[in-house]
């Protein structure tokens, strides 16, 4: 894999892992990581690298995981916890209320692709839903053995869950939009709660625009009433932001400072870049 970046505090060593949770994204794209001093509700490291394209197959992006730097020395680290989400199209949302823990595998047909491998299970407590997913299965061995029992989300419950419990008071009439180099999530908030959520292919400014205007369309938003949070890979002076601009006027960027702390170490990383991984410390 090729680095990015890796920002850390130079005071967080070993003996302190065990006051620390170590959150990991395994992302269409990329492979992020953050290390979360939980006593001190402070971020401790941040890691991104790019995943080359002859590493999408489970056992190739194994072996780039087992070849980083971090593998032999940080991640094997005594963490409090270790949560772990990863990227899917093989996902559905159920009320708790309907879920049935015998039927978990015949959920599986609610995917639009559905792919043979383990099906797991997570509580967005806040909205009272259950996300079913589902993982290769060589990939899920393989991250229960490289890292210490990890707890496994798909990226829809940490996006949700995170959005609740980090705007309270913002998610009334909220659409929120995480953009990323070849995915987009949305998700709209109402008076009841969540009412929309979806994760779509998208490659370019051109394919966001398609993707809010249907999302209008469908949803019959009325677009000045509407608030927009946006995190992810997207600026004010970008083309995306663009696009997001010609539909919507109450546009503002979502923090990740409201989750975690960020020394000064951190103040060259946008707070809303990394907003989803650092959301995986507010699923449970």
């Amino acid at each position: 894999m090729i680095k990015l970046f890796h920002l850390f505090d130079d005071d967080f060593q070993s003996q302190n892992a065990a006051k620390c949770d170590l959150l990991i994204h395994i992302g269409f794209e990329t492979f992020q990581y953050a290390v979360v001093d939980i006593v001190r509700d402070e971020l401790k490291s941040l890691a991104e690298y790019q995943i080359p394209p002859s590493a999408h197959n489970p056992q190739d992006l194994i072996s780039a995981i087992e070849k980083l730097p971090e593998y032999p020395r940080e991640f094997k680290f005594p963490f409090n916890k270790i949560s772990l989400s990863f990227d899917t199209l093989s996902y559905t949302l159920i009320p708790e209320s309907l879920y049935n823990e015998e039927s978990k595998e015949q959920y599986a047909g609610y995917f639009q692709s559905a792919v043979p491998g383990v099906i797991l299970s997570n509580t967005i407590k806040s909205e009272k839903i259950r996300n079913i997913f589902s993982i290769n299965k060589e990939l899920y061995a393989d991250m229960n053995r490289i890292f210490n029992k990890p707890h496994i989300y798909s990226q829809s419950c940490t996006f949700i869950e995170g959005i609740k419990k980090t705007y309270k008071e913002l998610t009334i009439n909220t659409l929120y939009i995480d953009i990323h180099e070849k995915h987009v999530q949305l998700a709209l908030f109402n008076n009841s709660g969540l009412s929309f959520y979806n994760i779509f292919d998208c490659q370019n400014a051109d394919e966001l625009n398609y993707f809010i205007l249907n999302t209008i369309e469908t949803l019959q938003l009325l677009t000045k009433e509407i608030s927009v949070i946006l995190s992810g890979r997207i600026n004010s002076d970008d083309e995306y932001y663009n696009r997001v601009k010609k539909y919507f006027n109450k546009i503002s960027f979502a923090d990740s400072r409201l989750i975690v702390n960020h020394s000064p170490k951190f103040d060259g990383i946008s707070s809303h870049t990394y907003f989803s991984l650092i959301c995986l410390d507010q699923c449970e």
